[in-house]
Order: C-alpha cells, then structure tokens, then sequence
C-alpha cells in the first residue's frame, strides 16, 4: 500500500512518481509527458483533468520545486525501507536483511547477459548481438536510457488513454441523459396520444348516443301512426268477429219458431245494419268495414346517416380535430400562362388556342412562409398526368422558377414520380396514384416529408440544411395540349360545429 507522503509525488494521469513535472495555472501538477498526451488528445481545448479548467501549451511551466521534492521523497521512501528490512529480518541470522537475488535476463542464443536495447528492433540483446550481422547498422541504447525513453512515450500514451477515457465517460452520461429524455418524451406522447383517441372515443360516443335518439325518435313518429291505424282495425275486427260468432250461432237453432223469434228479435236488426243503405232487396249489398282501412307501410328511412353514416360523422369530427391541413394563399405572379383562382387556393394552366409555348411550364408559391414550427397541407392533384408540388427556401425569382434551396414531388407525364432537391433527380417507386398530396414541414428538424393522403403513406422524406424561410411551391404542369388542363388546389377543412 502506498504511503501518504508517496502519494503527494504521483501524477493523477499515469499514478506514477513525477517526471519532469509542470504545473498548470490552476496550480495542479503533471508529468510533462502525460499531460502533453493529454492535450494532444483533446478535439477542442484541453481541460485539466482534475478542475477541468482550459488551459494552453504557454501554460505548461516547469516546477523545479516538484522535481527536488519528489527526488527528495524517493531517497526518503526508499531508506526507510531499507531500515524496515534490517528491523525485520526473515532469515535465521537475526539483525541481517535478507538480500534477495536479482533475477538476470539472459541471451538465449549466446548466453551472455541482456545489457543493451535496440531501438530498431525495440528488443533486449546482449554484445554479441550488437556486433552480430542481425542488427548492423541498428541504433542501441543503455537499458536505463531506453526505458526511460519508453516511460516516457508510454506516459504520453496513457496521458492521451485518460483523456479518451474522460471523453467516452462523458459521451456515456450524455448518451445515457439522451436516453432518459427519450424515454420521458416517449411517456408523454403516449398519455397525448391516449388522451387524443379518448378525445375522439368520446365524440364517437357522442355522436353514437345522438344518431341513436334520432334513430329512436323517427322509429317512435312513423310507429304512433301504424300503431293508431292498427287500433282501429283491431276495434273493427272485434265488432265483426262477435257478429260473425253470432250469426253462426243462429245457424244452429233447430225449431223454426225459434230461429223466427231470434230473426225478429236479432238476425232481422243485425242483417239490415250491415245492409248498403243505397241498395235494394234483390241486389243485396253490405258495408265493407275494411274497405276505408289500409296498411300503413314501413317507411323508416335514416337518409344518408343509414348509407354514408361513417363518412358524414367522419365530415363532422373534422370540425372538432385540431389542428388540420392548413390554408394557404398562392401568388398571382401575373403569367400569363398561368391562371390562379380568387382567393388564391387554385392554380392551372391557361386555356390555349395555339401550339406555341408547349413546354412552357410557370408555377407560383404561398404568400405565406414558414422558418418555426411545423406544418402541414394537402394539395389536390387528382388525375393529372404532370404536376409538381414543394417547398422553395430564401429568395424566390417566379420568372425563373429558382430559389436559394428547394425540395420537390414532380409527377412527369410518362416518367413516373421523380424528387429533386436543388437539381438533383431521385426516381421515386410508387404503386399508388394519390389524388392527394400531403407536405409536412418541421421547422425545427429541417425535414420535408410528402404523403399520399388518400391513405397517409409516407411517399418520401429529405433533410434540408437551409435556415432561410421557407414557403410552398406548385408547378401545375405542362398544357399536353389540354390533356393536363385541370388545377391543383389546396385543400381546406374548415366546417361548423354541428349536429346530426
């Protein structure tokens, strides 16, 4: 174990005894070999590796002080060991120190003791070695001389070592911290994404408890009506039932006189009763009780809420979703080639009487631009064979369709889908055709993402390094002499709150 007093003589980067020690302006000490190492190891500026305080090579000053110190402390150290060996002997003869042999590296080839180190083969060899054809012309040093010449490399190594070490102890805490915020971020998206879908169960729920009343109610309205037309057949067919029960019974008297006096007192009234007031005794005609009667049918009908139910609660939760697609405003650039709607949401290409200017090809951008945050919109396209939608960064020249930087979805007539970013062409692989297209731009991670908004599949995404504002770009595409005539339009949904 070492002793308090050597360890005021150790260097804290090679926890060895000083050699050729400096100081530092933040009065903490090195060897001059470790804490070189240490600065050719840093990127950026050197730190010390105790306060970290940044420090330069001017800063390195000798300290003669720390050399005599640390020389002194060695011969103190090392007789105190030796009287510690006299006052404990371990050998028979009590009082003497015992003296342990030195163990001697010896040549294997020539027997002769390893004196010398050759610096070109970095090995030991005795002075045959030296003299023989296997090192002529090889540089040779004390072994003293060549290992402290080698201490000292290899201090200047585990100097760079300790400052690698310090750099990777400090790039784990940081990945670990990055980590945690991963996780914590993760947490919280979670609980925002429970509490959006719970958001949208509830209007769900809503709206389920809503078109169920509705349903309810229709089904009460059309069934008082059945249900009143039913009460008077059931009242009409009591009333003939029992007539009709009684008029059977009567059949059934067998004595003239009898059934007689029954037909005065009941058959006769009962019989000219049921008689059509209008008729006479030889065209015998009876009232129809069910004649003025009809079934009322089953007329319940839910209108498109009993067809499209899905689709027109899908249309009404839009009006409670936050945040949609946003709006944009397009320039008119004044071509006249180029025709952009009032209001600015539609853009197409000018009708044309002529074959002049085919491949003239204008487009336009937002009034809007966008450097924070994130945003989306979505872009009708529909049927169009050639179209290209995107984001355009800086100074915007319409005339000559150039920016700073820009991003782009081309659609190509005959060539399929086609990204550019600043010139440069990436075909694209896609099965589907969108009818829409989605752009999300984030700001804050400089990233361009287009969709295929029938369905929300990603179609492709691309960093940009601009830091200028950016706004949206559409190019309606070329006349194809009328074929590719229909406008791109930037979809909007905005509805009122309102009920089923």
């Amino acid at each position: 174990m070492d002793s308090p007093l050597s360890l005021q003589i150790q260097c804290a980067v090679c926890l060895s005894d000083f050699t050729d020690p400096v100081t530092l302006s933040c009065e903490h000490s090195f060897c001059r070999q470790c804490i070189t190492g240490h600065m050719q190891a840093s990127l950026g500026s050197s730190a010390c590796p105790e306060c970290k305080k940044p420090y330069s090579k001017e800063d390195l000053k000798p300290s003669r002080l720390l050399k005599n110190i640390t020389s002194t402390v060695r011969e103190h150290l090392s007789a105190e060991r030796k009287a510690d060996n006299v006052k404990s002997p371990t050998s028979k003869n009590e009082g003497q120190a015992l003296k342990l042999p030195e163990t001697e590296l010896i040549c294997s080839e020539h027997d002769e003791k390893l004196k010398l180190f050759c610096e070109t083969d970095q090995k030991l060899v005795c002075v045959i070695c030296r003299d023989g054809d296997k090192h002529q012309g090889h540089i040779f040093k004390p072994l003293k001389e060549a290992a402290d010449i080698n201490k000292g490399e290899l201090k200047t190594a585990l100097g760079f070592l300790a400052n690698e070490n310090q750099k990777l102890d400090k790039m784990i805490q940081e990945q670990t911290t990055e980590i945690t915020k991963t996780e914590d971020k993760s947490k919280t998206l979670l609980a925002q994404i429970s509490a959006q879908f719970e958001e949208m169960h509830q209007f769900l729920r809503q709206k389920e408890e809503e078109v169920k009343k509705q349903l309810k109610r229709e089904e009460s309205k059309i069934t008082e009506v059945m249900q009143k037309n039913r009460t008077v057949m059931d009242k009409r067919f009591m009333e003939s039932k029992e007539k009709e029960v009684l008029l059977q019974s009567a059949l059934e008297i067998k004595q003239p006189d009898d059934f007689l006096q029954w037909w005065h007192e009941k058959g006769y009234p009962l019989t000219k009763g049921m008689k059509d007031k209008g008729s006479v005794a030889s065209d015998i005609k009876y009232t129809s009780n069910v004649k003025d009667l009809t079934v009322v049918h089953d007329s319940l009908f839910f209108g498109p809420h009993e067809t499209h139910l899905q689709f027109f609660v899908w249309k009404q939760m839009l009006g409670s979703i936050k945040p949609v697609p946003e709006s944009l405003t397009l320039k008119n650039p004044g071509e006249s080639y180029l025709k952009v709607s009032p209001g600015g949401a539609r853009i197409r290409q000018a009708d044309r009487t002529s074959a002049l200017f085919k491949g003239f090809n204008p487009g336009t951008v937002s009034e809007e631009n966008f450097q924070s945050g994130q945003h989306y919109w979505e872009v009708e396209v529909g049927d169009k064979p050639d179209w290209t939608v995107g984001i355009m960064m800086g100074e915007v020249k319409l005339k000559s369709k150039s920016a700073e930087s820009e991003i782009q979805l081309h659609l190509k007539h005959n060539k399929g889908y086609v990204l550019s970013s600043d010139g440069h062409e990436i075909p694209l692989k896609s099965q589907d055709k969108p009818r829409k297209i989605g752009l999300y731009l984030d700001c804050k991670r400089k990233e361009i993402s287009f969709y295929n908004a029938d369905n929300m599949s990603l179609l492709s995404q691309w960093k940009y390094s601009s830091n200028k504002p950016c706004c949206v770009s559409l190019v309606p595409g070329r006349y194809l002499d009328g074929v590719n005539s229909d406008p791109l339009t930037i979809c909007t949904y905005r509805f009122k709150n309102s009920k089923l």
